[in-house]
């Protein structure tokens, strides 16, 4: 495996955790959807420098990265993975690049909250997906009190320009790290139904997912918590959880 120790060119949030972050997407969807979805392609949305893409494709038959900018460490990882390619690309060149209804598992992390339209992000998405694939997807919650890219509480319920300005004048080191829009659980449950998915809440599986690792204590103690009690909550967590199937197929909209 490339060493994945933060570089110069990495993106802000390092490469700490990669690994660990693919692993525990790929064993959400196994558990949540109850069948081997290590065939086929896989395409990462987002996938910047491409640690989460690079541990997917050690596990899955084919994986396809897109970022919008090129990253230093794509032809270390290629390199070591024949089954991986990564493409410079906004999500509007997805169909260009890999073609309508070609993709069977689309992960799409802590994305949404940093494009320009999320809806047309999922438009995107709902045309390279297979008709049978699903969508792994995955961002932070507006309710949630606490910013998760800058750390600061309210900030992000704040008008940004009133919020940078606060941040900047306590002289707040992650300023300019507050340009995420995240919203929250019903919109973007509305925002599902509008561009033709059927979301099944997984966030009982991500938790499931992290108590397979010893250091993982809060995670471990958390899953003892009933699934019904966890789903009932999770319009008040930090984030959220969704597997994304085409409403085509499945005709209504999971719980």
């Amino acid at each position: 495996m490339v060493e994945q120790a933060r570089s110069a060119t990495d993106p802000r949030w390092g490469q700490k955790g990669r690994d660990r972050k693919a692993e525990a997407i790929l064993a959400t969807l196994e558990m949540h959807c109850w069948r081997d979805l290590t065939h086929g392609l896989w395409l990462d949305v987002g996938c910047g420098s491409g640690g989460v893409a690079a541990t997917l494709a050690a596990h899955v038959e084919q994986v396809v990265g897109v970022d919008p900018e090129p990253w230093e460490r794509w032809q270390a990882f290629r390199d070591e993975h024949p089954n991986l390619v990564f493409h410079t690309g906004f999500y509007s060149d997805l169909e260009r690049l890999l073609g309508a209804a070609s993709v069977d598992v689309v992960v799409c992390n802590q994305v949404y909250e940093h494009v320009d339209n999320s809806a047309a992000l999922l438009k995107a998405i709902h045309r390279v997906l297979k008709p049978t694939g699903v969508c792994y997807f995955a961002g932070p919650n507006l309710l949630w009190p606490i910013e998760p890219h800058v750390f600061w509480p309210f900030v992000h319920w704040l008008p940004r320009e009133l919020a940078i300005r606060l941040m900047t004048f306590f002289r707040a080191k992650r300023v300019h790290y507050l340009d995420a829009w995240s919203t929250h659980y019903w919109a973007l449950k509305r925002m599902f139904r509008n561009t033709g998915f059927v979301a099944s809440n997984a966030i009982y599986d991500r938790i499931r997912a992290q108590t397979q690792y010893p250091d993982r204590m809060i995670m471990r103690i958390v899953g003892q918590i009933p699934q019904a009690v966890i789903s009932a909550l999770t319009p008040l967590t930090p984030g959220f959880v969704f597997v994304l199937t085409k409403s085509s197929i499945n005709g209504s909209e999971g719980q």
